[in-house]
């Protein structure tokens, strides 16, 4: 199968795994719990939609947010900046946080939804980040240098 071919395959089975939550709750699921990022969303579901609705970008970060050092380093060095909080808002870019925490509990909707993503897309270490824009899936992490090195090189694949 071609690259291109298993892209679109990844991106419906993507946006059809929210549907598949859904249908194991018969209702909309609903998450409850604290995000650690501020600005971000931790509901795949609602990203998903307003994503759609608004033909905006999202940004998927799989983060171990309380134990994670690259992911502790990538927030405070990247996403906490007002640079990339900027080129964020500029972009219209629906921020999705996945976190697997080990002492920040979670409900079962959370771990559910955040499980089931990472095995879709085979997450195999933190942080690990994807954005999805203009039919691409691009996959990034930790890049040294700041909120301009990191959103260069993301841009340069878009």
């Amino acid at each position: 199968m071609k690259m291109k071919n298993l892209l679109v395959v990844a991106l419906f089975m993507l946006f059809g795994l929210t549907s598949n939550i859904k249908a194991q709750t018969d209702t909309d699921y609903v998450i409850t719990d604290e995000v650690a990022n501020e600005g971000w969303n931790n509901n795949a579901n609602e990203v998903f939609k307003t994503a759609k609705k608004n033909n905006s970008p999202i940004l998927m970060n799989f983060t171990g947010s309380d134990w994670c050092k690259w992911c502790i380093k990538i927030k405070k060095e990247i996403f906490d900046t007002p640079e990339f909080k900027t080129w964020a808002k500029k972009k219209n870019l629906q921020l999705l946080e996945l976190d697997f925490p080990r002492r920040i509990q979670q409900t079962p909707e959370l771990k559910s939804q955040n499980s089931q993503l990472a095995k879709e897309l085979n997450v195999r270490g933190y942080p690990t980040l994807y954005i999805i824009s203009d039919g691409k899936l691009i996959k990034s992490g930790y890049v040294a240098g700041g909120p301009k090195a990191w959103i260069e090189s993301v841009e340069s694949q878009m």
